[in-house]
């Protein structure tokens, strides 16, 4: 668990994780968190996000099938792009696209004080260290990236073998996905006790 800051951030229970969602105060800011519970992407990506990477139209909110990750905004080892990752929208996260108001400009998610820029990791990371002080929960070791473990954990404990898991959050290899894959602590006793 991660702890003043140092460590593997936790993985958000869903009640957890809709709780500190409802906490947020703008609609920006909880679409942009309920992308990254249900694409699993970092924040960086996400933050970059354009309208039609979206949206058919910005004016006609219809929603595309899937989300799609510009290579260039995804980090990759050595400070290289990511390649592209189209991500299938979730009926949840339809509803939430679709009720969702752009603010005008190119980007998903602009700044407040400049549409033609992205808001920054900063005031996304302000935000939610925010909503989770005011839930309480600020040593639970909850941060921005813990969507993206979160994401991947569920997976692998709904049965969804690797290499697949490895094609929906754009992993290169086994051992770079492992990392994010957190170990339930029933199928750890269950494990034991089939001993």
């Amino acid at each position: 668990m991660k702890k003043n800051r140092i460590g593997k951030a936790s993985i958000i229970p869903d009640a957890i994780a809709d709780k500190i969602i409802k906490r947020c105060k703008y609609p920006w800011q909880q679409t942009l968190l309920a992308i990254l519970m249900y694409t699993g992407e970092r924040v960086g990506a996400v933050r970059l996000l354009r309208v039609p990477d979206v949206y058919v139209s910005p004016a006609s909110h219809i929603v595309l099938p899937e989300i799609t990750f510009r290579s260039e905004t995804r980090k990759r080892a050595g400070g290289k792009e990511g390649g592209v990752r189209q991500v299938p929208i979730s009926q949840k996260l339809r509803e939430i696209l679709g009720t969702y108001r752009i603010g005008g400009g190119d980007f998903l998610f602009p700044s407040p004080s400049d549409i033609s820029k992205p808001v920054t990791v900063q005031a996304i990371d302000s935000f939610h260290r925010k909503a989770i002080a005011q839930l309480g929960l600020q040593n639970e070791g909850y941060s921005l990236h813990s969507y993206r473990r979160t994401f991947i954990t569920k997976l692998y404990n709904k049965g969804v073998n690797t290499r697949t898991i490895m094609a929906i959050t754009g992993h290169k290899s086994m051992a770079s996905l492992q990392r994010y894959i957190d170990a339930d602590p029933q199928k750890i006793r269950d494990a034991i006790d089939e001993i």
